[in-house]
């Protein structure tokens, strides 16, 4: 068995199908990072009643097969890999905000894409990404494509949130030897420019420009520091969550900057990382400022 070195990736688990595409992915981000994985699985019994001690063997009985399940599934692919496991009472969303306080990256799944499934993430994976103190990432059950997927898209916007999402996507696509496309979108009715014009040529003109030199002072630094990472700007004046979401069907990554953790759990997201995280056609990670995983890049 090898020695995992840094932070573990942290993968909740419950036996479904879609968990087993997280597991999956988590794997793979273990093995480039040379970490171990830690597996949560998070159950709820009645808290009283007559039936209580059998219901709680049943429900223990039930967590170490899954557990267990998901351990041999790793070292099915990869033997050397150090797998911890943890179990608790209580929402799976909670334990896996818990674990995320010592994680490189913590990993949940969510049903694939669908006029249903697009709406809603599922509590668990909307818990997570609102509320972990690491880089949140969310694996959909996709169907298999005919391309296979290439590079990592980030968002940005000239932001803190964004500077926090670009860092970790330098990180991600050095890490996996892959282009990296930062998406950079604005908004002429939302723009600050001071003009009175903003529907003449000549004001877009000023503003793209103006966003361009955006852009690119917010991936210099990061290109310095990953000077092998291909990277690509894209600056256009679109929707941010349409241009990301398009943008993500040939990629194996898209990464979202987020806000602060807060009380409730639809406010904490923002609209484009919710809207990246219902529409898009790969994995999506959500990043925020003070997860801290990534040095400064400017």
């Amino acid at each position: 068995m090898t020695t995992p070195t840094g932070r573990p990736v942290v993968v909740g688990v419950d036996g479904a199908t879609y968990t087993r595409s997280a597991l999956d992915w988590a794997l793979e981000e273990a093995v480039r990072e040379g970490c171990g994985i830690m597996l949560v699985h998070g159950r709820s019994v009645p808290v009283q009643g007559p039936h209580i001690e059998p219901l709680m063997e049943a429900s223990d009985a039930v967590a170490q097969r899954i557990l267990k399940s998901a351990r041999q599934r790793i070292h099915g692919v990869s033997p050397g890999t150090e797998v911890t496991t943890a179990t608790g009472i209580g929402s799976p969303g909670m334990l896996l905000v818990d674990a995320s306080r010592d994680a490189r990256l913590v990993v949940v799944g969510a049903r694939g894409r669908g006029s249903v499934a697009s709406a809603f993430l599922g509590s668990t994976s909307v818990d997570v990404t609102a509320r972990a103190h690491c880089p949140a990432v969310v694996v959909r059950e996709l169907p298999a494509t005919s391309s296979a997927p290439s590079g990592v898209v980030v968002g940005s916007d000239g932001s803190e949130l964004s500077a926090a999402a670009i860092g970790e996507a330098f990180r991600e696509a050095d890490s996996r030897g892959a282009p990296l496309t930062v998406v950079h979108t604005w908004s002429i009715e939302l723009a600050d420019t001071g003009m009175t014009m903003l529907g003449s040529d000549e004001a877009r003109q000023r503003i793209a420009e103006s966003e361009s030199a955006l852009a690119a002072q917010a991936v210099a630094g990061w290109a310095e520091k990953y000077p092998d990472v291909e990277v690509r700007t894209v600056v256009l004046n679109a929707h941010p969550v349409e241009t990301l979401a398009e943008a993500s069907r040939d990629a194996e990554l898209v990464v979202v900057g987020s806000r602060g953790r807060g009380g409730f759990r639809g406010l904490l997201l923002g609209s484009v990382s919710q809207g990246v995280l219902h529409h898009a056609h790969c994995p999506v990670m959500v990043v925020r400022p003070e997860d801290g995983r990534a040095e400064d890049g400017s």
